[in-house]
């Protein structure tokens, strides 16, 4: 799930707000079972819509985000119960570039430079309880990471089929922490 604003056309040095609009949106509407790997989606989509490589991160507009659901493949290590192995995860992202009072270089041991992608959002399903115990601090922080990713998908009115399902079936933070909500 992605939704890219950008100018109108892609800029030559300072990108004029002036002239920017929603030009690129990709909603997933397949099964989590039957989709492709991210990179090979993003591959497609900007063999499909080859202007997309001409922009740059400048060119977006603080509104471009995606999100990405995080669901299991399969168990490290491998054991006897596959039980934990059921939670998932919606997390959301901005893409624009963030401004300079927020650090997203990170500088590697190797010396390698990687940019951070902050989580904005975020939602899970069927984690019934907690991976590791949270104080109420994380607790708290994962209540508002649930609301601001509910508060930005109503604010921008988009029909995300994966939250919606999250919010029906999965956990929300807000009703019994650490149970499941039957549908």
């Amino acid at each position: 799930m992605s939704r890219i604003s950008m100018a109108s056309s892609p800029s030559t040095g300072e990108s004029s707000q002036s002239s920017r609009k929603l030009i690129f949106e990709y909603q997933e509407h397949e099964l989590p079972h039957q989709r492709q790997p991210l990179f090979d989606k993003i591959s497609a989509l900007a063999t499909g819509f080859a202007d997309l490589k001409k922009y740059r991160s400048c060119d977006l507009l603080p509104s471009s985000w995606m999100s990405v659901a995080w669901y299991p493949i399969y168990r490290i290590p491998t054991g006897p119960s596959l039980k934990n192995l059921e939670a998932s995860f919606l997390t959301f992202h901005h893409l624009s570039t963030p401004p300079t009072s927020v650090k997203s270089i990170i500088v590697g041991a190797s010396g390698s430079s990687k940019m951070a992608l902050p989580v904005f959002g975020l939602a899970s399903y069927k984690l019934s309880s907690p991976i590791l115990p949270l104080q109420d601090s994380e607790q708290r922080l994962a209540e508002s990471l649930f609301e601001s990713a509910r508060d930005w998908i109503e604010r921008h009115h988009v029909y995300h089929p994966d939250f919606n399902f999250f919010l029906r079936n999965g956990r929300c933070p807000e009703s019994n922490p650490g149970q499941s909500k039957k549908a």
